[in-house]
């Protein structure tokens, strides 16, 4: 086990977002967590990241808490960076955070496509460039754990199968955990061996792709969600 989530709530006003989740990611794992828009996915990567505060519930993790970001890399959905440096001076910020790069840094800068941009501010690169810079820091450190919120959302389709890819070999060849929220439904299926499910403020189902599809007699992913994810009640 990597991560253990039990009883998960959490509300902001009177809206219950998060009423009571229960999942696992499992060690070596690739897992996914898929819901729809506002359903608290977000919510779920925060409070696993402390960047918020569940109102109860527990976050276990296999490593020492204290020191979450030496085993974990991030990448959120709406990465920023200071305007003014370049994208050469935020990685080389990264360096002096970390004292140095553990991954290979030319290997991820090939595989993102960020050579040409290297000497632009970041204000000025767009959104998928910004998203593909959010990755390569988040493997930076090389850490266990990697947890990705709407991946591949901006990358052209020849960087999203590249970063599927290498996400692949990391996974298998090397072993790191991965985490991540997707609306994709053939990214889940293309990399994940456990989909979560969440509907309605819980965790409607879970299990393997291929057990989900023989379960509900569903072609894909994508058909299971369109048959049974729904419009979330109130």
């Amino acid at each position: 086990m990597m991560i253990r989530i039990e009883g998960l709530q959490k509300s902001y006003g009177d809206n219950r977002v998060l009423k009571g989740v229960n999942l696992t990611v499992e060690k070596g794992s690739c897992t996914a967590l898929v819901g729809r828009n506002g359903s608290g996915k977000s919510t779920i990567v925060d409070i696993v990241c402390k960047a918020k505060k569940a109102n109860s519930g527990i976050v276990r993790y296999d490593f020492d808490e204290s020191k979450i970001f030496d085993h974990m890399g991030v990448q959120l959905q709406d990465a920023s960076f200071d305007g003014r440096l370049k994208v050469r001076e935020v990685i080389n910020l990264w360096k002096s955070i970390y004292g140095g790069a553990k991954a290979d840094l030319n290997e991820l800068i090939d595989i993102l496509d960020l050579s040409s941009i290297m000497n632009n501010r970041s204000e000025k690169i767009s959104g998928g460039q910004r998203q593909k810079l959010s990755i390569l820091l988040s493997l930076f450190h090389d850490p266990q754990l990697l947890i990705f919120d709407e991946l591949t959302t901006g990358l052209d389709a020849t960087t999203r199968d590249d970063v599927q890819e290498y996400l692949k070999m990391i996974n298998k060849k090397r072993g790191k955990t991965i985490f991540i929220v997707s609306h994709y439904m053939d990214e889940v299926e293309a990399l994940c061996d456990m989909v979560h499910f969440l509907k309605d403020g819980v965790i409607f189902e879970s299990g393997a792709p291929s057990t989900i599809k023989e379960k509900y007699s569903c072609d894909s992913l994508q058909d299971f969600v369109k048959k049974y994810m729904g419009k979330v009640v109130a």
